[in-house]
Protein backbone atom coordinates (compact mmCIF):
# COMPACT_ATOMS: atom_id res chain seq x y z
CA UNK A 1 0.00 0.00 0.00
CA UNK A 2 2.36 2.39 0.27
CA UNK A 3 3.22 3.51 -3.34
CA UNK A 4 -0.21 5.29 -2.57
CA UNK A 5 1.07 7.00 0.91
CA UNK A 6 1.95 10.63 -0.99
CA UNK A 7 -0.62 10.63 -3.08
CA UNK A 8 -3.93 9.96 -1.15
CA UNK A 9 -3.13 8.14 2.11
CA UNK A 10 -1.39 10.86 3.83
CA UNK A 11 -3.66 13.71 2.58
CA UNK A 12 -6.74 12.32 3.76
CA UNK A 13 -5.43 11.01 6.95
CA UNK A 14 -4.73 14.84 7.84
CA UNK A 15 -7.68 16.13 6.24
CA UNK A 16 -9.86 14.72 8.75
CA UNK A 17 -6.92 15.34 11.75
CA UNK A 18 -6.64 11.74 13.18
CA UNK A 19 -5.38 11.50 16.21
CA UNK A 20 -6.05 7.62 16.62
CA UNK A 21 -5.28 5.44 13.65
CA UNK A 22 -5.04 1.42 13.34
CA UNK A 23 -3.03 -0.32 10.54
CA UNK A 24 -4.44 -3.69 10.40
CA UNK A 25 -1.49 -6.35 8.15
CA UNK A 26 1.99 -4.49 8.40
CA UNK A 27 4.29 -6.86 6.53
CA UNK A 28 7.67 -5.39 6.46
CA UNK A 29 6.54 -2.09 8.12
CA UNK A 30 7.08 0.00 5.65
CA UNK A 31 3.88 1.83 6.29
CA UNK A 32 4.15 1.83 9.32
CA UNK A 33 7.71 3.60 9.06
CA UNK A 34 5.74 6.33 7.12
CA UNK A 35 2.80 6.88 9.58
CA UNK A 36 5.15 7.29 12.41
CA UNK A 37 7.70 9.63 10.43
CA UNK A 38 4.84 12.00 8.68
CA UNK A 39 1.76 11.74 11.10
CA UNK A 40 1.88 14.45 13.68
CA UNK A 41 3.89 13.48 17.42
CA UNK A 42 0.25 13.13 19.43
CA UNK A 43 -1.19 10.55 16.72
CA UNK A 44 -1.56 7.63 18.77
CA UNK A 45 -0.89 4.45 16.31
CA UNK A 46 -2.14 0.73 16.58
CA UNK A 47 -0.53 -1.98 14.52
CA UNK A 48 -2.27 -5.33 14.30
CA UNK A 49 -0.14 -8.34 12.61
CA UNK A 50 0.20 -11.87 13.65
CA UNK A 51 3.87 -12.85 12.33
CA UNK A 52 5.64 -9.20 11.56
CA UNK A 53 8.55 -9.44 8.96
CA UNK A 54 10.53 -6.98 11.34
CA UNK A 55 10.79 -6.27 14.66
CA UNK A 56 8.18 -4.34 16.65
CA UNK A 57 10.43 -3.27 19.84
CA UNK A 58 12.46 -0.98 17.43
CA UNK A 59 9.42 0.97 16.62
CA UNK A 60 8.21 0.50 20.61
CA UNK A 61 11.86 2.04 21.64
CA UNK A 62 11.84 4.64 19.53
CA UNK A 63 7.86 5.61 19.27
CA UNK A 64 7.40 4.89 23.06
CA UNK A 65 4.11 6.34 24.03
CA UNK A 66 2.27 6.57 20.46
CA UNK A 67 3.20 3.30 19.05
CA UNK A 68 0.94 -0.25 20.14
CA UNK A 69 1.46 -3.32 18.99
CA UNK A 70 -0.62 -6.13 18.82
CA UNK A 71 0.70 -9.86 17.44
CA UNK A 72 -2.46 -11.62 17.27
CA UNK A 73 -5.60 -11.54 14.50
CA UNK A 74 -6.98 -8.26 13.96
CA UNK A 75 -10.58 -9.94 15.02
CA UNK A 76 -9.22 -10.65 18.21
CA UNK A 77 -8.15 -7.45 19.05
CA UNK A 78 -10.09 -4.50 17.29
CA UNK A 79 -13.28 -4.35 19.71
CA UNK A 80 -11.48 -4.29 22.42
CA UNK A 81 -9.63 -1.03 20.94
CA UNK A 82 -10.65 2.46 21.50
CA UNK A 83 -12.50 4.50 18.84
CA UNK A 84 -10.71 4.45 15.86
CA UNK A 85 -10.22 8.13 13.68
CA UNK A 86 -9.04 5.74 10.59
CA UNK A 87 -8.23 2.15 9.65
CA UNK A 88 -5.20 0.93 6.98
CA UNK A 89 -6.30 -2.19 6.71
CA UNK A 90 -3.95 -4.57 4.07
CA UNK A 91 -4.27 -7.67 6.37
CA UNK A 92 -5.69 -11.02 5.50
CA UNK A 93 -7.55 -10.54 1.62
CA UNK A 94 -11.00 -12.87 2.50
CA UNK A 95 -14.52 -11.73 2.45
CA UNK A 96 -14.69 -12.65 5.77
CA UNK A 97 -11.69 -11.22 7.45
CA UNK A 98 -12.11 -7.83 6.10
CA UNK A 99 -16.34 -7.84 6.10
CA UNK A 100 -15.62 -8.26 10.26
CA UNK A 101 -12.91 -5.88 10.38
CA UNK A 102 -14.82 -2.71 9.26
CA UNK A 103 -17.86 -3.94 11.04
CA UNK A 104 -15.83 -4.19 14.59
CA UNK A 105 -14.73 -0.97 13.56
CA UNK A 106 -17.84 0.77 12.87
CA UNK A 107 -19.30 -0.95 15.93
CA UNK A 108 -16.82 0.65 18.53
CA UNK A 109 -17.17 3.83 16.92
CA UNK A 110 -20.84 3.60 17.16
CA UNK A 111 -20.60 2.54 20.69
CA UNK A 112 -19.07 5.75 21.31
CA UNK A 113 -21.41 7.96 19.85
CA UNK A 114 -18.62 8.81 17.18
CA UNK A 115 -18.61 8.24 13.21
CA UNK A 116 -17.50 5.31 11.33
CA UNK A 117 -13.68 5.69 10.95
CA UNK A 118 -11.97 6.42 7.24
CA UNK A 119 -11.30 3.19 6.24
CA UNK A 120 -8.67 2.88 3.35
CA UNK A 121 -8.27 -0.78 1.90
CA UNK A 122 -5.67 -2.20 -0.19
CA UNK A 123 -5.91 -5.20 -2.41
CA UNK A 124 -9.54 -4.06 -3.77
CA UNK A 125 -8.51 -5.13 -7.30
CA UNK A 126 -7.32 -7.99 -8.99
CA UNK A 127 -6.61 -11.11 -7.98
CA UNK A 128 -7.90 -10.73 -4.15
CA UNK A 129 -10.90 -8.14 -5.00
CA UNK A 130 -13.25 -10.84 -5.87
CA UNK A 131 -11.52 -13.87 -4.75
CA UNK A 132 -10.44 -14.91 -1.38
CA UNK A 133 -6.97 -15.45 0.23
CA UNK A 134 -6.30 -17.32 3.59
CA UNK A 135 -3.14 -17.25 5.09
CA UNK A 136 -4.50 -19.17 7.41
CA UNK A 137 -7.17 -21.20 6.45
CA UNK A 138 -8.21 -23.08 9.75
CA UNK A 139 -8.94 -19.46 11.05
CA UNK A 140 -11.74 -18.80 9.19
CA UNK A 141 -14.96 -20.74 10.15
CA UNK A 142 -15.52 -23.28 7.21
CA UNK A 143 -18.88 -21.48 6.61
CA UNK A 144 -17.49 -18.27 5.35
CA UNK A 145 -14.46 -20.12 3.66
CA UNK A 146 -14.65 -20.85 -0.14
CA UNK A 147 -13.03 -23.95 -1.95
CA UNK A 148 -9.77 -23.35 -1.62
CA UNK A 149 -6.40 -24.84 -2.87
CA UNK A 150 -2.36 -23.83 -3.43
CA UNK A 151 -2.43 -22.78 -6.90
CA UNK A 152 -1.82 -19.58 -9.04
CA UNK A 153 -4.22 -17.43 -10.87
CA UNK A 154 -3.97 -14.96 -14.17
CA UNK A 155 -6.46 -11.90 -14.96
CA UNK A 156 -9.54 -12.98 -16.97
CA UNK A 157 -9.25 -16.29 -15.62
CA UNK A 158 -11.89 -17.36 -13.17
CA UNK A 159 -10.49 -20.71 -12.19
CA UNK A 160 -6.92 -21.53 -10.68
CA UNK A 161 -4.22 -22.65 -13.39
CA UNK A 162 -1.87 -25.93 -12.59
CA UNK A 163 1.12 -24.31 -13.26
CA UNK A 164 2.37 -20.69 -13.45
CA UNK A 165 0.45 -17.63 -12.70
CA UNK A 166 0.17 -15.04 -9.55
CA UNK A 167 1.16 -16.33 -5.82
CA UNK A 168 1.01 -20.47 -6.83
CA UNK A 169 2.07 -20.70 -3.35
CA UNK A 170 -0.68 -19.17 -1.37
CA UNK A 171 -4.23 -21.02 -0.16
CA UNK A 172 -6.85 -19.01 -3.17
CA UNK A 173 -10.31 -19.55 -3.78
CA UNK A 174 -10.67 -22.09 -6.17
CA UNK A 175 -13.22 -19.66 -7.98
CA UNK A 176 -13.04 -15.99 -8.66
CA UNK A 177 -16.59 -14.14 -8.11
CA UNK A 178 -19.60 -14.99 -6.27
CA UNK A 179 -20.79 -14.18 -3.01
CA UNK A 180 -18.72 -13.82 0.23
CA UNK A 181 -15.25 -13.99 -1.68
CA UNK A 182 -12.70 -11.17 -2.16
CA UNK A 183 -11.79 -8.20 -0.58
CA UNK A 184 -14.26 -5.78 -2.67
CA UNK A 185 -17.14 -8.09 -2.26
CA UNK A 186 -16.36 -7.23 1.21
CA UNK A 187 -16.62 -3.88 1.05
CA UNK A 188 -19.48 -3.78 -0.76
CA UNK A 189 -21.60 -5.85 1.69
CA UNK A 190 -20.43 -3.52 4.46
CA UNK A 191 -21.83 -0.59 2.66
CA UNK A 192 -24.80 -1.72 1.08
CA UNK A 193 -25.48 -2.41 4.52
CA UNK A 194 -24.19 0.41 6.66
CA UNK A 195 -27.30 2.60 7.51
CA UNK A 196 -25.72 5.74 6.38
CA UNK A 197 -24.73 6.58 2.87
CA UNK A 198 -20.93 6.31 2.63
CA UNK A 199 -18.41 7.34 -0.19
CA UNK A 200 -16.26 5.34 -1.99
CA UNK A 201 -13.31 5.97 -4.34
CA UNK A 202 -11.28 3.11 -5.78
CA UNK A 203 -8.13 3.95 -7.06
CA UNK A 204 -7.49 0.76 -9.61
CA UNK A 205 -3.85 0.42 -9.97
CA UNK A 206 -1.20 -1.64 -7.67
CA UNK A 207 -3.81 -3.74 -6.92
CA UNK A 208 -6.30 -1.38 -6.40
CA UNK A 209 -6.97 1.04 -2.94
CA UNK A 210 -10.38 1.71 -1.63
CA UNK A 211 -11.23 5.13 0.67
CA UNK A 212 -14.48 4.59 2.65
CA UNK A 213 -15.83 7.66 4.73
CA UNK A 214 -19.64 8.48 5.70
CA UNK A 215 -21.10 11.06 3.68
CA UNK A 216 -21.75 13.19 6.77
CA UNK A 217 -18.31 12.98 7.46
CA UNK A 218 -17.72 14.84 4.41
CA UNK A 219 -20.03 17.22 4.75
CA UNK A 220 -18.18 18.93 7.88
CA UNK A 221 -15.28 18.23 6.74
CA UNK A 222 -14.15 20.67 3.08
CA UNK A 223 -10.46 19.33 3.12
CA UNK A 224 -11.74 15.45 3.26
CA UNK A 225 -14.34 16.31 0.21
CA UNK A 226 -11.82 18.28 -1.78
CA UNK A 227 -9.19 15.63 -1.94
CA UNK A 228 -11.80 12.75 -2.68
CA UNK A 229 -13.38 15.12 -5.70
CA UNK A 230 -9.16 15.57 -6.70
CA UNK A 231 -8.36 11.59 -6.54
CA UNK A 232 -11.59 11.15 -8.44
CA UNK A 233 -11.01 14.26 -11.13
CA UNK A 234 -7.99 14.82 -14.02
CA UNK A 235 -5.67 15.82 -11.39
CA UNK A 236 -6.29 12.72 -9.27
CA UNK A 237 -6.25 10.34 -12.60
CA UNK A 238 -2.98 12.04 -14.26
CA UNK A 239 -1.46 11.61 -10.99
CA UNK A 240 -2.65 7.88 -10.69
CA UNK A 241 -1.47 7.21 -14.40
CA UNK A 242 1.97 8.46 -13.13
CA UNK A 243 1.78 6.26 -10.08
CA UNK A 244 0.80 3.21 -11.94
CA UNK A 245 4.05 3.77 -14.64
CA UNK A 246 6.34 4.17 -11.71
CA UNK A 247 5.15 0.73 -10.23
CA UNK A 248 5.60 -0.73 -13.54
CA UNK A 249 9.13 0.72 -14.12
CA UNK A 250 9.75 -0.54 -9.60
CA UNK A 251 8.31 -3.98 -11.21
CA UNK A 252 10.26 -4.41 -14.34
CA UNK A 253 14.04 -3.33 -13.21
CA UNK A 254 13.16 -5.72 -9.92
CA UNK A 255 12.19 -8.70 -12.64
CA UNK A 256 14.90 -7.73 -14.38
CA UNK A 257 17.54 -7.85 -11.67
CA UNK A 258 15.91 -11.10 -10.61
CA UNK A 259 16.31 -12.79 -13.62
CA UNK A 260 19.93 -11.65 -14.10
CA UNK A 261 20.99 -13.31 -11.16
CA UNK A 262 19.04 -16.13 -11.83
CA UNK A 263 21.05 -16.41 -15.15
CA UNK A 264 23.84 -15.62 -13.01
CA UNK A 265 23.47 -18.84 -10.46
CA UNK A 266 22.66 -20.96 -13.38
CA UNK A 267 26.16 -20.46 -15.04
CA UNK A 268 27.89 -20.88 -11.77
CA UNK A 269 26.35 -24.14 -11.48
CA UNK A 270 25.98 -24.94 -14.96
CA UNK A 271 29.71 -24.35 -15.04
CA UNK A 272 30.92 -26.58 -11.57
CA UNK A 273 28.59 -29.44 -13.21
CA UNK A 274 30.52 -29.03 -16.18
CA UNK A 275 33.85 -29.04 -14.77
CA UNK A 276 32.85 -31.81 -12.50
CA UNK A 277 32.16 -34.11 -15.38
CA UNK A 278 35.27 -32.95 -17.56
CA UNK A 279 37.42 -33.23 -15.25
CA UNK A 280 36.94 -37.21 -14.59
CA UNK A 281 37.38 -37.48 -18.30
CA UNK A 282 40.58 -35.01 -18.80
CA UNK A 283 38.07 -32.56 -21.05
CA UNK A 284 39.42 -29.62 -18.33
CA UNK A 285 43.16 -29.99 -20.29
CA UNK A 286 41.03 -29.79 -23.48
CA UNK A 287 38.85 -26.74 -22.66
CA UNK A 288 41.66 -24.54 -20.80
CA UNK A 289 44.62 -25.56 -23.60
CA UNK A 290 41.93 -24.55 -26.37
CA UNK A 291 41.52 -20.90 -24.68
CA UNK A 292 45.10 -20.54 -24.24
CA UNK A 293 45.86 -21.81 -28.26
CA UNK A 294 43.20 -18.92 -29.26
CA UNK A 295 44.77 -16.10 -26.23
CA UNK A 296 47.83 -16.98 -28.27
CA UNK A 297 47.04 -15.77 -31.75
CA UNK A 298 44.52 -15.22 -33.79
CA UNK A 299 42.58 -18.57 -35.23
CA UNK A 300 40.51 -21.03 -34.48
CA UNK A 301 41.33 -24.49 -33.15
CA UNK A 302 40.91 -27.98 -34.20
CA UNK A 303 40.19 -30.67 -31.57
CA UNK A 304 41.43 -33.72 -33.11
CA UNK A 305 40.00 -37.43 -32.30
CA UNK A 306 37.83 -35.62 -28.80
CA UNK A 307 34.38 -37.68 -28.85
CA UNK A 308 33.12 -36.77 -25.62
CA UNK A 309 30.34 -33.84 -25.41
CA UNK A 310 31.17 -32.50 -22.41
CA UNK A 311 34.81 -32.18 -23.52
CA UNK A 312 33.56 -30.46 -26.76
CA UNK A 313 31.38 -28.15 -24.74
CA UNK A 314 33.66 -27.06 -22.17
CA UNK A 315 36.27 -26.53 -25.13
CA UNK A 316 33.54 -23.93 -26.23
CA UNK A 317 32.90 -22.08 -23.40
CA UNK A 318 36.68 -21.53 -22.51
CA UNK A 319 36.98 -20.07 -26.50
CA UNK A 320 33.87 -17.82 -26.05
CA UNK A 321 34.77 -16.86 -22.92
CA UNK A 322 38.19 -14.48 -24.81
CA UNK A 323 35.68 -12.40 -26.28
CA UNK A 324 36.74 -13.40 -29.82
CA UNK A 325 35.00 -14.89 -33.23
CA UNK A 326 36.83 -18.03 -33.61
CA UNK A 327 35.44 -21.55 -33.54
CA UNK A 328 36.32 -24.15 -32.38
CA UNK A 329 36.32 -27.10 -35.35
CA UNK A 330 35.66 -30.86 -34.90
CA UNK A 331 37.76 -33.63 -36.40
CA UNK A 332 37.15 -37.42 -36.29
CA UNK A 333 33.99 -36.44 -33.47
CA UNK A 334 30.98 -38.90 -33.78
CA UNK A 335 27.61 -37.34 -34.73
CA UNK A 336 26.40 -38.68 -31.39
CA UNK A 337 29.43 -36.75 -29.52
CA UNK A 338 28.71 -33.21 -31.94
CA UNK A 339 24.62 -33.17 -31.65
CA UNK A 340 25.06 -33.70 -27.78
CA UNK A 341 27.25 -31.34 -27.63
CA UNK A 342 25.49 -28.55 -29.18
CA UNK A 343 22.31 -29.40 -26.95
CA UNK A 344 24.09 -28.93 -23.99
CA UNK A 345 26.22 -25.47 -25.45
CA UNK A 346 22.28 -24.05 -26.23
CA UNK A 347 21.36 -24.88 -22.32
CA UNK A 348 24.08 -23.35 -21.10
CA UNK A 349 23.50 -20.23 -23.38
CA UNK A 350 26.83 -20.76 -25.45
CA UNK A 351 26.62 -20.15 -29.26
CA UNK A 352 26.66 -23.79 -30.85
CA UNK A 353 27.47 -22.54 -34.28
CA UNK A 354 30.85 -21.74 -33.16
CA UNK A 355 31.34 -25.73 -33.09
CA UNK A 356 32.66 -26.89 -36.69
CA UNK A 357 33.36 -29.80 -38.40
CA UNK A 358 35.98 -29.52 -40.61
CA UNK A 359 39.12 -27.71 -41.17
CA UNK A 360 39.22 -26.43 -44.93
CA UNK A 361 41.46 -23.64 -45.15
CA UNK A 362 40.83 -21.78 -42.18
CA UNK A 363 43.81 -20.17 -40.03
CA UNK A 364 44.49 -22.49 -37.69
CA UNK A 365 46.38 -21.75 -33.79
CA UNK A 366 46.41 -24.84 -32.43
CA UNK A 367 45.33 -28.71 -32.35
CA UNK A 368 44.16 -30.45 -29.09
CA UNK A 369 44.04 -33.97 -28.98
CA UNK A 370 43.68 -36.75 -27.12
CA UNK A 371 46.43 -38.90 -28.01
CA UNK A 372 47.72 -40.54 -31.26
CA UNK A 373 45.94 -39.55 -34.12
CA UNK A 374 46.20 -40.88 -37.60
CA UNK A 375 44.30 -38.83 -40.12
CA UNK A 376 45.19 -36.24 -43.25
CA UNK A 377 44.36 -33.22 -41.35
CA UNK A 378 45.95 -33.70 -38.00
CA UNK A 379 49.10 -34.93 -39.90
CA UNK A 380 48.89 -32.17 -42.57
CA UNK A 381 48.45 -29.85 -39.04
CA UNK A 382 51.45 -31.40 -37.75
CA UNK A 383 53.44 -31.01 -40.61
CA UNK A 384 52.51 -27.39 -40.77
CA UNK A 385 54.05 -26.37 -37.89
CA UNK A 386 50.76 -25.94 -35.42
CA UNK A 387 51.54 -26.24 -32.20
CA UNK A 388 49.90 -29.96 -31.27
CA UNK A 389 48.82 -30.58 -27.31
CA UNK A 390 47.81 -33.49 -26.53
CA UNK A 391 46.00 -33.94 -22.95
CA UNK A 392 48.53 -33.81 -19.75
CA UNK A 393 51.18 -32.24 -22.30
CA UNK A 394 52.95 -29.09 -21.63
CA UNK A 395 51.51 -25.77 -23.47
CA UNK A 396 52.79 -24.85 -26.94
CA UNK A 397 54.80 -21.54 -27.17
Amino acid sequence: MFPFWKFAVLPVLRSIGAKRVVEIGALRGENTDLMLRDLDDDVELHVIDPAPEFDPTVHEREWSGRYVFHRALSLDVLSGLPPMDAAIIDGDHNWYTVHNELRQLTDVATAAGKPMPLMILHDVGWPYGRRDLYYAPETIPAEFRQPWRRAGMLPGKSELVDSGGLNPDMANATSEGGERNGVMTAVDDFVAAHPKPIRVVVLPVYFGLAILVEEDVLTHSAKLRWHFDRLEGEQGKDQLMKLAEHAHLKAMIYQHAALQRADDRHARVATRYLHAVAGSIGADDAGNWCRALVEAGAGDVVLADVDDAACITLALAHVVATDRDEVVRLVGASDAAVAAATEMSAGLGLDAGRLVRGVDDADVVGLVGTGTTDNDVVRRLDASGVPVVRFGGDPAP
